[in-house]
């Protein structure tokens, strides 16, 4: 109930704002366009020390929709949640004279860090692979921009990221977790793991009519670390020179306060 209260909220809030437009009656206007809107019901989530994961739910409405095509199901939502981009160093490990060593390497520059997909039914019934690449949508397409030509490389290691992601319990596929409520209500469930990334997250949601692409609207959600914690980590990652530097000083002060304390006489 309180996630289709939200969705109502989302639909009046667009009636509300959308402005009114006047035609003359005897000119024939074509019928307006379909689209979507959608709302998180939290716009932060704080981690504390005991966070164990939760569920996040993302509501929506379907405007402009035809009656008809609707009854029919023939119109599908996807709904991606995407973490903070970062780049990330994939590793190669071979076991040579009986000592795993590093063999090649591979930076890709630009990785979110999660990437949860909500859909209404199987992926392969949406839409077609070529509008999955072209939009970038699914874990087979998501870009992942590396620093390499080659293809082949690319793959092998593109490949074990996401297996790795997907074995962190951060790369998902959920089949069905997009549900409509009514004829234009919608929402989508998200299980945010316990080591979900602090930092903003983009959630994207893809409207498709008989396979085809009609629009995106996007949204945000912010996961912060709660207090102290937060504040050093959020220094950490802007200013991480800075950051080193006071790691050291620290460090050298604790060793020669903790020396003037418990020195021998």
């Amino acid at each position: 109930m309180k996630i289709f209260l939200a969705a109502i909220m989302v639909y009046l809030a667009a009636f509300l704002t959308c402005e009114t437009t006047y035609a003359d009656t005897a000119t024939p206007s074509a019928a307006p366009k379909e689209n979507i809107q959608i709302i998180v019901t939290t716009n932060e989530i704080t981690l504390d020390t005991n966070f164990a994961g939760r569920n996040v739910y993302i509501a929506g409405v379907l405007e402009n929709a035809d009656p008809q095509l609707r009854r029919q199901g023939r119109y599908d939502i996807i709904v991606v949640m995407e973490g903070p981009i970062r780049p990330m160093v994939m590793r190669e490990k071979k076991r040579k004279l009986g000592v795993w060593v590093n063999t090649d390497a591979l930076t890709f520059v630009a990785v979110p860090q999660s990437y949860e997909m909500a859909t209404t039914r199987e992926i392969r019934d949406i839409t077609s692979p070529i509008n999955y690449k072209r939009l970038g949508v699914g874990l087979e397409y998501v870009p992942l921009r590396a620093e390499t030509g080659d293809a082949d490389k690319l793959k092998l290691f593109r490949d074990e990221l996401i297996k790795i992601k997907r074995d962190q319990h951060l790369y998902s596929e959920n089949i069905g977790a997009v549900t409509f409520g009514s004829a234009s209500l919608f929402s989508a469930n998200f299980k945010l793991p316990a080591n979900i990334p602090v930092g903003h997250h983009t959630i994207h949601a893809y409207l498709f009519r008989d396979g085809e692409f009609v629009e995106t609207v996007s949204t945000e959600l912010e996961i912060v670390k709660a207090h102290t914690a937060y504040a050093i980590y959020r220094f950490a990652q802007d200013n991480s020179i800075y950051y080193g530097f006071v790691a050291v000083f620290v460090a050298i002060f604790t060793g020669i306060l903790g020396r003037l304390i418990f020195r021998k006489d």
